[in-house]
């Protein structure tokens, strides 16, 4: 039976979302900027979610952004290397703001923080990077932006900030040529998972694919065979 599954996103560290028609992307998005845990985001309830990043579409906003940051990709007076860069930047300090807190509070791990229930005296919430379409990112000047990308990618996880990717299916191995091109980044993929590093960038991502004919395929990391997923509509 096609009943509804989840994808409970505090588990994964990156998701991309392959996509041939934004409408299908936007469909997923608007999932993510919930008010009550729904579609892709079981498992996380309201009050442990916090306002998004957003590198995108206008029409990715929710109706209410406020707590948001975003850069829109449809507002071409603003679409500078500057402005991509300083939404990552925003991303990387709060990163770091929640690092001091977990070390002056003694959290060991995002995960032993939720499972000892601090939600009520420290204030951690969860947080997602979305970026739509992952070119309109690196296109400018893919050295160092995607540096910054992949310092939020690796290192986001451990303090509750993930990472959700959408690309269009001609891009999908952008990424990966990124990695190649950035030797910073090999080093920073080989001080995590140690020599030889990921040679794949699905082998730290888990993958949903959504077709052109309504079919929706999820892959987990490091796993060949793709699942037949039944999202909620």
């Amino acid at each position: 039976m096609n009943e509804p599954q989840y994808i409970d996103l505090a588990q994964v560290p990156l998701l991309m979302v392959s996509y041939s028609d934004s409408k299908e992307l936007q469909q997923y998005f608007s999932q993510i900027s919930f008010s009550e845990p729904v579609g892709l985001s079981g498992g996380i309830t309201a009050t442990e979610h916090a306002g998004n990043f957003l590198i995108g579409n206008s029409r990715h906003l929710p109706s209410n952004p406020n707590g948001w940051a975003y850069f829109l990709t449809d507002e071409p007076e603003s679409g500078t290397h500057t402005s991509r860069a300083k939404l990552l930047n925003a991303v990387l300090r709060e990163m770091q703001f929640r690092m001091r807190i977990m070390k002056q509070k003694r959290i060991t791990s995002f995960e032993k923080y939720h499972a000892l229930n601090l939600w009520n005296t420290v204030k951690l919430p969860y947080q997602f990077l979305l970026i739509d379409d992952i070119w309109n990112l690196v296109k400018a000047k893919p050295v160092s932006l995607s540096i910054q990308l992949f310092r939020i990618i690796l290192n986001g996880p451990a303090v509750g900030v993930h990472t959700i990717i959408g690309s269009n299916i001609s891009y999908r191995n952008l990424l990966q040529h990124l990695i190649e091109l950035n030797p910073a980044i090999r080093k920073m993929l080989q001080e995590k998972y140690g020599i030889p590093e990921p040679t794949q960038i699905s082998s730290i991502a888990q993958e949903l694919i959504l077709s052109p004919d309504n079919l929706v395929f999820y892959k987990k990391s490091s796993l060949m065979d793709l699942d037949k997923f039944y999202p909620l509509t």
